[in-house]
């Protein structure tokens, strides 16, 4: 439906929205984009933020741990003054987008910090808002939203947990229109357990031109701590403590909360976080309240905390109309803090998978009551026991709160620790049922939480960690890949994870590129690098490790590191490819494959070719006839040399190269087109590019089409591993069709010549080339966005495509929008990444086109193989052509254009008859004059049996022509001898002719 917010201000007759129906979830936006996926669910969903809600005390009493919840911000902001100050600069700096990594520990006081910060902002005119990740989080839609900032005094965007979002979805995020109003001050606060996932978003960042800085949240200060950070002596703890007490004592309706002290001294450690003394000054206010004894230890306030939730379900099993006992309802709770938030339907599979007594839709609803979801879809008072009105079509399995207590409640029911709480026998095998992990079963959607909340508590419960998470991914460790990037370097960060582990880890990485999973890959390479180096003297294994490290820090963008991982491994199999040829020529040449991709980044083009030449030379070497890995390696070894030949201008080599690499790929794929289809399709898209530099342009286009027809249905299936591809195929594709397209209409309309075939051929290059253009920008910002180290600058150089595009075809704006925008990335990638032009320092002269014309002539006979009709005519004209270069025609080529023309007319005889009978004609001639007579006769009977059947059904075109081919036939007889034959071949024609009058 169209039309203003229904609770926000008229937006006027121009402002208007569409807010549309996906999938039962409907969310509508006005000054702000709506990022979804393809089935329609948001990507994250923004909304105005709203201080706290205003909560029943006698609810917020039933679960003390509610009133640990910041977004019933029970206790006032208190301390973190000197933080505020530090974020409220940041805000006022006069920049216009800039953003900051607020981190530090689960529970040290972020989001509460954020809200003070929220608050004040809101009432110094500033718009804003929060954004809440979508997939794993999903929320109830929050309705119409206007968040234009008209004229605010800037927008400030929250971002919560934004090390657990994806870095693609992170990056739609920050592309936002809301952050780009011109000469409007906007802010992004990111908070952040770690800094982890923060130089990849800072990455990300400096795509959009913000600045960017991070801050830390350290321990609060004790009695006597913080000198030379603002106030000196505090003792934020005590302070923090006081105020604490003192809202929770009102909650409970103490009169007197200055009798209650801490429970336990607070100088310890684990005291420097917020929550913690929270945590002591709710369990002391409570445990007076209930005049029972408070805990006497830090961890005891944990314990405490959770048997008060379960004394709470103990009493709602109890009330009338509940169903689910508390022994059910542990479970369910277990579930929740696994899974998090999720839709119905999902929460429906959680439940059923720990094969409870009751059905999934009690446990859903019972546990709804005592956690009932943070934004509920319709509109209810959750200090109600009976619960909100409708929760048909919100969230479910809302879990504990705060996500420490969360992660600590699912480390105290798992088995193992020595705490004064009770674990179950049940608990391994619920977890082992929502984390399924056999081959035949698909990872539940989950899994990113479940893997990070078991890592994250395993910093503080051990046991989580070496009885339960590791022997999980033992079992299974391709979950934690399954999982993502950022669960994924999670899990591979832990201190105490074991170098076996990581090895089985390590090897369900996928061996290709993948946006997601580079980076934390890197982290996980370099754990196992540095473990296994340090355990092996010899130089074969040592170098196995560098060339391994070296691919995987060049995937993750760290190019210093990875150059040097290759430089180190090529010197290592010189040396053992010196001793022993036979066992590692073909390593030291994939390591010099590595090592000349390394060097092209650097711009040492001529160090990268000579690493090029020795790599082809040795697997040429050890090629071994019939083993296709050994085809496929020196194929991939000279479609590289070929582009590094290019580098330094030597197009003519660089075509000889390509040339040979296809001809080997074609004949691997065709036979087993699912293990070298990749190969093949790189090699058409390097060999297209060497046909442009070679001004062999029709070529070109034809073998660029043919990679991405290749690249497109690969990666209909393997987008992460092919996607790079197709958006380079299409991007050579679209400029070169504007080289050939642009210049033949520039002919016509400047000197009105007349169109010729060629330019009929290419009417249609303006929506082709845009088409091909703005598809190879949509993959590359996606894949920019998860990588941006490593990808920037392939995005710019798309940009830079769509742009000479975009100027060819007459959109002038767009075209400086988007060099403009192409130029922003081009600077903030890194500068070995920028694309470089090598000089032409080849000159074009004799031999030239015999060398290209070779080269074309292979890439044609494969085009072939797929469209014949498409592109037979072209390889037979070149086959001809060549054939006569020399000082006699070349007989085996002219046979071979001459079956081109064969099976042309077999595809299609209507439209490929007639070329097909001049051809016969000509070779017959081209055998005879070659002293080949009886093949030239036998040609020319060919001839004339085709004529005859042509003239059977058109008289007036090829009549004649049947009296010539029967004067050749009759002549060449004589010439044989075969008088009588040739007389009869000249009548047999008259006869035949005359009965079609």
């Amino acid at each position: 439906m169209s039309g203003p917010a229904p609770n926000g201000p008229d937006p006027g007759p121009l402002a208007r929205q569409v807010v549309r129906a996906e999938g039962g979830f409907a969310y509508g936006a006005i000054g702000a984009d709506i990022h979804v996926f393809g089935d329609g669910r948001p990507v994250y969903v923004l909304r105005n933020w709203q201080g706290a809600p205003v909560s029943d005390p006698e609810w917020l009493r039933e679960l003390p741990s509610r009133m640990l919840s910041a977004r019933h911000e029970v206790v006032p902001f208190t301390g973190r003054e000197h933080d505020l100050g530090e974020l409220r600069g940041w805000r006022d700096a006069p920049r216009r987008l800039s953003a900051r990594w607020l981190h530090g520990p689960g529970g040290q006081g972020k989001s509460r910090l954020a809200a003070r910060l929220a608050a004040e902002s809101a009432a110094a005119g500033w718009l804003v808002v929060t954004a809440v990740h979508g997939p794993g989080t999903v929320l109830p839609p929050p309705g119409s939203q206007d968040l234009r900032a008209g004229d605010t005094a800037g927008v400030l965007l929250i971002v919560d947990y934004a090390d657990h979002w994806p870095l693609p979805d992170l990056a739609w995020l920050l592309s936002n229109a809301l952050l780009h109003h011109d000469a409007l001050p906007a802010r992004v606060l990111l908070l952040a357990r770690d800094i982890t996932m923060w130089p990849a978003v800072r990455a990300t960042l400096a795509d959009v031109q913000a600045a960017t800085s991070r801050q830390t949240l350290e321990p609060l200060a004790g009695e006597g701590e913080g000198e030379g950070e603002g106030e000196p002596g505090r003792d934020d703890r005590t302070g923090m403590f006081r105020a604490a007490r003192d809202a929770f004592a009102a909650r409970y309706g103490l009169a007197a909360p200055d009798t209650v002290g801490p429970p336990v001294p607070l100088a310890g450690p684990e005291f420097g976080l917020t929550l913690t003394v929270h945590m002591a000054a709710l369990a002391a206010v409570d445990a007076h309240r209930a005049g029972r004894h408070p805990p006497g230890d830090a961890a005891g306030l944990t314990t405490y905390l959770l048997d008060r939730e379960q004394r709470h379900w103990a009493r709602l099993s109890d009330t009338p109309g509940r169903r689910t006992p508390p022994a059910v309802m542990n479970r369910a709770v277990f579930a929740a803090a696994l899974t998090g938030a999720v839709e119905r339907p999902t929460g429906t599979m959680a439940v059923n998978s720990l094969g409870l007594p009751l059905p999934a839709e009690t446990v859903l609803a019972d546990h709804a009551v005592c956690y009932p979801p943070a934004e509920p879809s319709e509109p209810g008072d959750f200090s109600d026991p009976e619960g909100p009105a409708d929760l048909t079509r919100g969230t479910v399995l809302e879990p504990l709160t705060p996500d420490r207590l969360a992660e600590d409640f699912v480390a105290l029911t798992l088995p193992g620790h020595l705490a004064d709480y009770p674990a179950y026998d049940w608990a391994p095998t619920a977890l082992n049922a929502l984390l399924p992990h056999t081959d035949r079963v698909s990872p539940p959607p989950w899994l990113p939480r479940a893997l990070t909340v078991l890592a994250s508590g395993a910093a503080r419960w051990p046991h989580l960690a070496t009885l339960h998470l590791y022997p999980l991914l033992r079992e299974a460790p391709w979950l934690a890949v399954a999982a993502g990037g950022a669960a994924l370097g999670t899990v591979v960060s832990l201190d105490d994870i074991d170098i076996g582990l990581l090895e089985r880890i390590n090897a369900h990485i996928p061996r290709r590129d993948d946006a997601d999973l580079d980076p934390a890959a890197a982290v996980l390479a370099v754990r196992l690098a540095e473990h296994s180096l340090a355990m092996t003297d010899d130089p074969a294994e040592q170098a196995v490790i560098h060339l391994n490290l070296g691919w995987s820090l060049g995937g993750a963008g760290r190019y210093d590191e990875s150059l040097a991982a290759q430089e180190r491994a090529v010197a290592l199999y010189r040396g053992l490819a010196r001793t022993e040829p036979a066992v590692h020529e073909a390593d030291l040449a994939r390591a010099l494959n590595n090592y000349a991709g390394s060097l092209r980044r650097e711009r040492r083009y001529d160090e990268a070719v000579r690493a090029m030449e020795s790599a082809v030379e040795l697997r040429r070497r050890r090629l071994r006839p019939g083993h296709g890995s050994d085809i496929a390696d020196l194929a991939l070894s000279l479609s590289n040399y070929s582009n590094n030949l290019g580098r330094v201008g030597r197009w003519l080599e660089a075509l000889t190269a390509d040339a040979e690499a296809l001809e080997l790929y074609a004949g691997l794929a065709a036979a087993r087109p699912g293990e070298y289809g990749h190969g093949l399709a790189i090699t058409l898209l390097n060999f297209g590019s060497t046909l442009g530099s070679a001004l062999r342009l029709d070529a070109a286009l034809a073998a660029t089409r043919r990679a991405v027809d290749v690249l497109r249905s690969l990666a209909r299936s393997e987008p992460a591993a092919h996607e790079g591809g197709l958006a380079q195929a299409l991007s050579n594709q679209a400029q070169m069709l504007v080289t050939i397209g642009k210049p033949q209409e520039d002919l016509v309309r400047d000197h009105r010549l007349p169109p010729s075939e060629d330019l009929f051929r290419m009417s249609g290059w303006r929506g082709e080339a845009l088409e091909a253009a703005a598809e190879a920008v949509e993959i590359l910002r996606r894949r920019a966005r998860a990588n941006p180290a490593a990808l920037d600058a392939d995005l710019a150089a798309g940009l830079q495509a769509l742009s000479t595009v975009q100027r060819a075809i007459g959109m002038p704006e767009e075209a400086r929008t988007t060099a403009r925008e192409a130029g922003v990335f081009e600077e903030r990638s890194e500068p070995r990444r920028r694309v470089h032009r090598a000089p032409e320092d080849m000159e074009y002269g004799r031999g030239t086109h015999d060398v290209a014309d070779d080269a074309v002539i292979v890439l044609y006979r494969h085009l072939c193989v797929t469209e014949l009709t498409v592109h037979g005519p072209e390889l037979a004209l070149l086959l001809r052509s060549r054939a006569r270069l020399g000082p006699a025609p070349d007989l085996d080529t002219l046979a071979e254009a001459l079956e081109i023309h064969l099976r042309l007319a077999d595809a299609d005889p209507v439209a490929h008859e007639p070329a097909y009978l001049v051809e016969l004609k000509q070779f017959g001639w081209e055998l005879w004059w070659a002293g080949r007579r009886s093949e030239a006769v036998e040609t020319m009977e060919q001839a004339l049996d085709l004529v005859r059947a042509l003239a059977t059904e058109n008289r007036e075109e090829y009549g004649e022509q049947l009296l010539w081919a029967a004067d050749a036939l009759a002549t060449m007889l004589k010439g044989v001898g075969r008088r009588r034959d040739a007389r009869e071949v000249r009548r047999a024609a008259r006869r035949h002719l005359a009965t079609l009058t």
